[in-house]
């Protein structure tokens, strides 16, 4: 299972389909900002299953956070600024990884910051795909138990 990760997209739609059109996932999960963007566009893919959360920047109403699973693993998303993701690097996670703990995250999927990252914590795996409109995103291959994480860029 191929699952793209974006977020902050800042009216850059352009950039995220050749996203999805590059990566050909089966899952798409977005992080926020640009939320009515991504969703006009997934009409345009229809093999492909999205998952949406609204960002600081987004005017309607959709959930913060959310909690799905696939191939066997629980991903809980957001975009992560209520999570003070923007503080200096000793406090930036502290917050999101209680409430990823709460959930019993494997994955931890994070926006806000326009900066890629990918951090191994408590057993899990964080991930800041970077924003969209800098052609930056994210991967995720699930195979049986291996989970292989990916940043990258268009």
């Amino acid at each position: 299972m191929k699952i793209l990760v974006l977020s902050d997209i800042h009216g850059l739609i352009s950039y995220a389909e050749k996203m999805i059109e590059r990566e050909q996932p089966d899952e798409v999960i977005f992080l926020g900002d640009g939320l009515r963007d991504i969703k006009e566009s997934s009409r345009f893919f229809k093999n492909v299953r999205f998952h949406f959360v609204q960002g600081n920047c987004d005017l309607f109403g959709e959930e913060t956070e959310r909690l799905i699973t696939l191939g066997g693993k629980n991903i809980y998303f957001t975009h992560g600024h209520r999570f003070n993701v923007k503080m200096e690097e000793e406090l930036r996670y502290i917050t999101l990884r209680a409430r990823a703990a709460e959930f019993g995250a494997d994955i931890v999927l994070f926006g806000h910051t326009h900066r890629p990252d990918l951090t191994y914590a408590d057993g899990r795996i964080l991930m800041n795909p970077g924003a969209v409109m800098a052609g930056k995103y994210g991967c995720i291959t699930i195979q049986a138990e291996k989970v292989t994480p990916e940043l990258k860029s268009l």
